[in-house]
């Protein structure tokens, strides 16, 4: 038997590391639960999804201690055609001592490469930090109580909300009568309860506790506000009743849960210009994809932050910019929540492109602020510096002393020294003194306007090279996510590609970014029919996959980009 068991598990992992193939790879730590009293168990998940891999290193887990584990389990889905599958380890772990801990990465290889997952915070509190034995009214066999880990919070900053049921009895099944007026909060319900059954002891009777039901509340506005009663009604098995192999007797009972009273706080004054909603605990990550470019080429630069707060709010940060870089509205290239034990773990990567506009070394110092739901205080991660060389590209670089090209003032002058002699000119009279003046004054006014003439070519061929720059990074990054097969990605850059091509080859500002606006200015600079048919066709199919869901070929809609483009450069470079 244990022979034959075996085989069914090689076999199961042999499918399963069979079908991960083309999924997205993840490896991460994830805990029941995060704050833990000391005394308690908790339960410590390592989790490859769709990774060739079939051993893991667990880091030191002092103080920590291993009770039981690990356990494995393996998972296989197929969703719309798409097999994905996950190997879990799982190790039940005693919190010792009371503290804030982190839980190291735990590693596994990929043939010869290594991969290192998240870190985990743990957050051990004494025995009396849980909820007082001295306030439960132990008199039930079994009663329900909601319990959150703190009654005071500031706008933004998770709160667990959780229905724990005590019992010293068997439970056939329960049933929420009515909801909890949640008023002042948005709140996201955790499905995936792993928590496990432990003992308590309440006025000297034993009683095992289970989470019978999470919800994650983010608040939404300041204020005190009441949560719950709520009833429950409980399912009991009858001793010695009626039952049998397909029928049991129960019995109904029905008790109300306490009520909970919570207040919101509003967020500190006097935040950091680089806060963008952040409250909790956050990390950040940065890379700049390119440190050598030329002037009018993209630099790129990408923001990765993780923490606990509430994701909807969480935006890309502002931060110091050196003086020549021409900044873009960031985009956010990924937005992805988890649930680890009590806890929704949010993900963004925000993209931001600068263009240089002179010869220089640039330094990026990006950083990311947020407000510590522990301290109450704001903190701020930095990274870099990242120095970025920029060189002279292939068109001009317009400062404000570059008189190149522009014709010698003394030839534009006249050399008649007639101009200049007037005392020897018999002419000496004051109409022609004035007509003196005049020309004067015209010639150093056409000398002025063909220097602003020349000011403005070279600024629009600035212009140009940024915009075709920009479009080219744009149309790079839908090309790669088309062969990631995501098409929403890849028509949100083929949206900017288009658009932000022609606002910054025309100077067009972003308040006339509509649809009718662009195909007017396109109008005004005489583009092709042809190219701003292509152009209306691109920005409908664009518009119905962020809207509708629809998704058209998205080979052709990149080569209908690429053509507009060009026929676009081709256009102005006159081929």
């Amino acid at each position: 038997m244990k022979i034959l068991k075996w085989v069914f598990f090689v076999l199961g992992q042999c499918l399963l590391l069979g079908f991960v193939h083309g999924q997205t790879p993840r490896f991460y730590l994830q805990a029941d639960r995060t704050n833990i009293a000391e005394g308690e168990t908790f339960v410590l998940e390592a989790v490859l999804e769709n990774i060739d891999s079939k051993t893991i290193e667990i880091p030191d887990l002092a103080p920590f201690k291993v009770v039981q584990g690990p356990s494995t389990s393996t998972s296989i889905s197929i969703v719309n055609g798409k097999k994905s599958g996950f190997i879990s380890y799982q190790y039940i772990l005693l919190a010792t001592q009371k503290g804030k801990f982190t839980i190291p990465s735990a590693t596994t290889k990929v043939g010869t490469k290594v991969i290192k997952s998240n870190v985990l915070p743990i957050t051990v509190t004494s025995g009396a930090a849980a909820v007082s034995s001295a306030k439960i009214d132990a008199k039930s066999e079994t009663f329900v109580r909601l319990e959150v880990g703190d009654t005071k919070a500031y706008l933004g900053q998770q709160i667990a909300l959780n229905y724990v049921l005590y019992t010293r009895q068997n439970i056939e099944s329960y049933n929420i009568v009515n909801e909890p007026d949640l008023e002042g909060f948005y709140a996201q319900p955790i499905n995936d309860i792993r928590d496990q059954p432990k003992r308590r002891s309440i006025n000297g009777k034993e009683y095992y506790t289970q989470v019978i039901r999470r919800q994650i509340l983010f608040p939404q506005k300041t204020g005190t506000y009441n949560i719950g009663p709520v009833n429950i009604s409980l399912d009991i098995p009858v001793e010695n009743g009626r039952s049998s192999f397909f029928f049991r007797e129960t019995k109904k009972e029905n008790t109300t849960t306490n009520a909970l009273k919570l207040t919101v706080k509003d967020l500190p004054k006097a935040s950091p210009i680089s806060f963008s909603g952040g409250v909790g605990s956050y990390e950040m990550k940065a890379s700049v994809a390119n440190t050598s470019v030329k002037t009018g080429e993209a630099i790129t630069l990408r923001l990765q932050i993780d923490g606990d707060g509430d994701p909807k709010i969480v935006k890309a940060p502002n931060f110091k910019i050196p003086n020549g870089l021409e900044k873009y509205e960031p985009t956010t290239i990924q937005d992805e929540t988890i649930v680890a034990g009590d806890k929704i773990m949010v993900q963004k990567v925000f993209e931001y492109i600068f263009v240089p506009s002179k010869d220089t070394i640039y330094s990026l110092e990006p950083e990311f602020s947020f407000l510590s739901s522990e301290s109450g205080q704001y903190e701020t991660v930095k990274a870099g510096p990242f120095n970025i060389n920029v060189t002279v590209g292939s068109g001009q670089t317009y400062t404000a002393n570059n008189d190149q090209g522009i014709e010698d003032i003394d030839q534009l002058i006249s050399k008649d020294n007639r101009l200049y002699s007037l005392t020897q000119s018999p002419w000496a009279s004051t109409w022609h003194i004035s007509s003196l003046i005049g020309l004067c004054l015209l010639t150093f006014i056409g000398i002025f306007i063909k220097k602003r003439k020349l000011e403005n070519d070279v600024l629009a061929q600035l212009h140009n090279a940024k915009a075709g720059s920009i479009a080219k990074q744009k149309l790079q990054s839908a090309f790669g996510y088309k062969n990631e097969n995501n098409p929403k990605a890849f028509y949100e850059e083929i949206a900017q590609a288009t658009t932000g091509y022609i606002l910054k080859k025309y100077n067009i500002p972003n308040t006339e970014s509509s649809l009718d606006q662009v195909i007017s200015h396109l109008h005004h600079h005489q583009v092709q029919q042809a190219v701003i048919s292509k152009y209306q066709q691109i920005q409908k199919k664009c518009e119905l996959a962020r809207f509708a869901g629809q998704y058209d070929d998205v080979s052709s809609v990149y080569d209908d980009a690429e053509w507009m483009i060009n026929e676009m450069e081709k256009a102005e470079s006159g081929t």
